[in-house]
């Protein structure tokens, strides 16, 4: 379905989901640690004055808003069929978007001016936040309310601006995963709380790949009856009891669970799905490292009806260096588009320095304000942004190609 046909009425959305944002008036068992705003109140350190090299007097046009449209508003609730994703009147839905580095790694990126730029001038139609970290690092484990916010404030802006919204558990299985399971809950359970009437929010409930060592134990060496299956033993009960949570608040959202082994194993999924509604399987991938056999096994998984939903996918090789592979990126967005399935490109909002940044955050042309009031001009793009950015816009370009076409032949006609 064409995205230039969607009309973009943000008054209409912001009142209609007043309710379920983070602002709304809730117990203080629910609510964030602080009031959230619709900007983040952390920043960019600011820059100091831009040298004749740093900053050019003259430096390339911004990019222009080419979505005129909500497709929130246009499709309402999204839901499983099948192998499908489909909205309230059964039509397929393929969502592409974009997801940001660990939401730590980002802080003071994402500004309603920035989600604009994503929805409007890439034409993403979903932003996905990665909550980091593990009980030995930085993030969510170590300082919850912090990342709630966080979590809230970028999902607010994404309400305001009519896209939808993943909230990604990227958090590291610990070697006490009672620890991680229980912070899932209790962060899915606040969410889902201050989002229940939310159509906006999709829930991805694990997605960082296991942390676990076999016991050693001579006598079984051989015996691979005793090894641990990821996901029989690890994700299905682990999620299970965080879809728990969700539905207990939020009963018709999509809800998306990784694959094993770093989403790669998507096969994995087909002879022991999991006992719920409304479940994609989340999938992920490296264009120059996981090339045709991959696809493969992808199609396995929809030949025997699994819904996936490509959470991560990059352009480059696994070690995220030695640029982009094209050819095989077409081959993946040829694959993806005649399965209609949903994707995300990996990522955005950190300076991180390496081929899955789709900003060029280090470059010296611009300075961080320009970067941080979005409408980006191609010269701050990478060559992943590049490439991101015309797989959004790709149906843009054809549906006009087939209006010219259409309007040409009306006009043989009439001269006929």
């Amino acid at each position: 379905m064409s995205k230039i046909l969607r009309g973009l009425t943000v008054l209409g959305l912001a009142g209609a989901f007043m309710l379920c944002s983070c602002t709304t008036n809730l117990g203080p068992e629910t609510l964030p640690s602080t009031t959230p705003s619709t900007e983040p109140t952390e920043t960019l350190p600011e820059e100091t004055e831009p040298t004749e090299t740093s900053a050019p007097e003259e430096t390339e046009p911004s990019s222009v808003a080419l979505i005129t449209d909500s497709i929130v508003e246009k499709e309402g609730r999204l839901k499983t069929d099948g192998t499908k994703i489909v909205n309230s009147e059964g039509d397929t839905v393929v969502l592409k978007g974009i997801s940001s580095f660990g939401i730590g790694d980002c802080e003071g990126f994402f500004t309603s001016e920035i989600v604009k730029t994503l929805a409007e001038d890439w034409g993403c139609d979903v932003l996905r936040i990665a909550i980091t970290g593990s009980d030995n690092t930085e993030g969510y484990l170590d300082d919850p309310d912090r990342y709630f916010d966080m979590v809230c404030k970028i999902c607010d802006m994404c309400t305001d601006q009519g896209i939808y919204v993943i909230v990604d558990w990227d958090v590291n299985y610990s070697e006490d995963q009672d620890v991680n399971k229980d912070a899932a809950v209790d962060f899915f359970k606040r969410l889902s709380t201050i989002y229940s009437e939310s159509v906006n929010v999709i829930y991805e409930v694990n997605n960082y790949p296991l942390v676990y060592e076999e016991p050693e134990d001579d006598d079984d060496e051989d015996d691979e009856d005793d090894e641990t299956n990821e996901w029989e033993d690890i994700i299905k009960p682990f999620a299970s009891e965080v879809i728990d949570a969700v539905r207990e608040n939020s009963p018709d959202s999509l809800i998306i669970v990784g694959a094993p082994n770093k989403g790669l194993e998507i096969d994995a999924v087909s002879d022991s799905e999991l006992d719920y509604e409304n479940i994609a399987y989340g999938c992920r991938f490296f264009s120059g490292t996981h090339r045709q056999d991959q696809r493969d096994r992808v199609q396995e998984a929809i030949d025997d009806e699994i819904c996936v939903f490509v959470t991560e996918w990059s352009y480059c090789t696994e070690d995220m260096k030695g640029g982009i592979f094209t050819q095989e990126s077409d081959k993946w967005a040829e694959f993806l588009d005649e399965n209609e399935i949903s994707w995300c490109n990996i990522a955005i909002g950190s300076d991180a320095d390496n081929d899955t940044n789709a900003l060029l955050m280090n470059t010296d042309k611009y300075t961080f304000e320009q970067i941080r009031s979005g409408h980006w001009p191609e010269g701050l793009l990478s060559k992943s942004g590049l490439y991101a950015r015309d797989q959004f816009l790709k149906d843009i370009a054809d549906t006009e190609d087939a209006d010219q076409t259409e309007e040409t032949t009306e006009e043989t006609s009439d001269d006929e």
